[in-house]
C-alpha cells in the first residue's frame, strides 16, 4: 500500500521535483504552496508524513508551523521534515516541538527519501507487468544439455555392381606404359619428305693390291710412286642422306610471234 506525503513549498519547481523523486521510490505526494491553509489541509487529508519549508510565502514560516502540528494532540505524531537553510536547525532542534529531520537547501533528493523511508518506511514497489516465461529452464533440458546431436542416418550404403573387375595395383601404370608406348619409337622421316637413295659408294682398292704395286715398283720407277701417292691422297667421296629439295623446272620458250601480212 501507497504512503501519502504533503509536500510544503511555495517554490513550484522545488515541490514538483521533489514530488517526482518520492513518487520514483513508491509513495503518493502531494504539494501545496499555502503555509496559512497548510494545517488545515493537514487535518483533513491525514497524510502520514509532511515535508515542510522553512521560508513560505505570504510571510510564513515553517518553524512556526512545526510548532503548532507538535502541540496539537491529534497531529503531534505526526513526522514532519524541515528543509530550508541550515542556520537555524541547531537552535531548532533543541526545541520541545522540535521537527523529526532536517535537510538542507539545495536539497538533495536521494537524501530526503532515505530520510523519509527511515520514518515511514518504504512501500513496497508495484510488481512488474513484464511477464517471465519459466518453462523453459535449463533443469528441463536434462542432461543432454550442451551435448552434440548425433549425425543423422541417410541409410544403408549400398554397393553397386558395374561388372568390371577392380583394378590391381600396378594394372594402372601397366595400361599408361601401353598408351604411351609408342611415343617413345623414334620418327623416322615425315609423309611428306621422298626417300632419297644414296649413291654406291665408290671401290678402293684392297690392301693386297696396294701391296703388289708396291713390290712392282723399282727404285727408277718415281712415277709409280707418284702415282700411288695420288691415289692414296685422293679423297673419299661422302654419302650425304637429306631432303632433296625439286629440281626447277626448265623455262619455256615464247613461241614466235605471227608474221605480218601486207594489205
Amino acid at each position: 500500500m501507497s504512503k501519502r506525503i504533503l509536500i510544503v513549498e511555495s517554490d513550484a519547481t522545488l515541490s514538483a521535483t521533489l514530488q517526482q523523486a518520492l513518487e520514483a521510490r513508491g509513495f503518493t505526494a502531494q504539494t501545496t504552496g499555502d503555509g496559512k491553509g497548510s494545517v488545515e489541509l493537514i487535518r483533513r487529508e491525514r497524510p502520514e508524513l509532511v515535508v515542510l519549508a522553512v521560508d513560505l510565502s505570504a510571510g510564513q514560516n515553517g518553524y512556526l508551523i512545526c510548532g503548532k502540528l507538535k502541540k496539537d494532540d491529534d497531529l503531534k505524531a505526526l513526522p514532519i521534515v524541515i528543509i530550508g537553510s541550515p542556520d537555524g536547525f541547531a537552535a531548532h532542534s533543541k526545541l520541545k516541538a522540535r521537527a523529526d529531520e532536517y535537510v538542507a537547501k539545495p536539497v538533495d533528493t536521494d537524501t530526503l527519501v532515505d530520510r523519509v523511508g527511515s520514518l515511514i518506511g518504504f512501500p513496497e514497489l508495484p510488481a512488474s507487468d513484464e511477464v517471465v516465461d519459466d518453462s523453459l529452464t535449463l533443469d528441463s533440458l536434462g542432461d543432454d544439455f550442451g551435448k552434440e546431436e548425433p549425425a543423422p542416418d541417410f541409410g544403408e550404403e549400398i554397393a553397386v555392381d558395374t561388372g568390371e573387375e577392380p583394378a590391381v595395383p600396378g594394372e594402372d601404370l601397366d595400361m599408361l606404359d601401353e598408351a604411351f608406348g609408342d611415343l617413345s619409337e623414334p620418327v623416322t622421316g615425315t609423309p611428306d619428305e621422298e626417300s632419297v637413295q644414296a649413291p654406291p659408294e665408290l671401290e678402293s682398292p684392297s690392301a693386297e693390291e696396294e701391296i703388289s704395286a708396291l713390290d712392282s715398283l723399282g727404285s727408277d720407277n718415281d712415277d709409280s710412286l707418284d702415282v700411288l701417292s695420288d691415289l692414296g691422297d685422293e679423297p673419299e667421296e661422302k654419302t650425304v642422306i637429306g631432303f632433296m629439295p625439286p629440281a626447277d623446272p626448265e623455262p619455256v620458250a615464247a613461241p614466235p610471234p605471227a608474221p605480218v601480212r601486207a594489205a
